[in-house]
């Protein structure tokens, strides 16, 4: 990737000083989670489960799910197909917490 593909373009047209410095971090890479969601299970039904069972993770269908990165929650999502596998299509990204 070439450096003008890794500036952020100001409104006033040029790279921000900023930008051009976090590029050196654009390669460090981040465990990407995707939860669809969880439940709390007794282990007798835990091992219960076989091929075909099915969780019902009391969600409604079409409800966004969350996208964490390094265990933090960084946005929710909707499943969606590509081509011959499923994908994530972000809804909204959510913004960090404001720290004193």
């Amino acid at each position: 990737m070439s450096e003008q593909e890794l500036q952020i373009v100001s409104a006033a047209g040029s790279a921000a000083p900023f930008d051009r410095a976090m590029a050196a971090l654009h390669d460090i890479p981040m465990t990407v989670s995707i939860e669809v969601g969880r439940l709390n299970l007794p282990v007798k039904e835990f091992l219960r489960l076989g091929p075909a069972s099915v969780l019902d993770l009391k969600k409604a269908a079409g409800e966004s799910f969350e996208v964490a990165i390094n265990g933090r929650i960084v946005a929710r999502g909707e499943v969606v197909m590509v081509e011959q596998s499923s994908g994530v299509r972000i809804v909204e990204v959510l913004k960090p917490p404001v720290t004193s």
